[in-house]
């Protein structure tokens, strides 16, 4: 993904309280959710190299705003609004193949 709208005021209202290294570390790891459009890596080897932080700056941000599952590091609103995201690209590829957006009759 090229880019993403950031809901700055939603941001700040998550991350008031963090200290800044867990700060930086939290938005690091929603450009890099965003990049891969997915969750993030399991292996904290893997999270440390793509975020360029220790792992004590991550784990608690991956604990208080992610899910481990077996894909990876899960974030339920980063995931929805990356679906949503892909649904909305993939309609308005099929309508530029059908010769783009029906005209408006008058």
């Amino acid at each position: 993904m090229n880019w993403y709208k950031f809901p700055l005021d939603q941001y700040r209202k998550l991350s008031v309280e963090l200290p800044d290294a867990e700060d930086l570390a939290f938005r690091r790891m929603i450009d890099l959710y965003y990049t891969i459009e997915g969750p993030l890596p399991v292996e904290e080897q893997a999270l440390v190299e793509a975020i360029r932080l220790d792992y004590d700056c991550i784990e608690p941000v991956l604990h208080g705003f992610f899910e481990r599952t077996e894909s990876g590091w899960r974030n339920d609103y980063l995931q929805a609004d990356i679906n949503t995201r892909k649904s909305r690209s993939e309609k308005n590829r099929a309508s530029g193949k059908r010769g783009g957006r029906p005209r408006r009759e008058q």
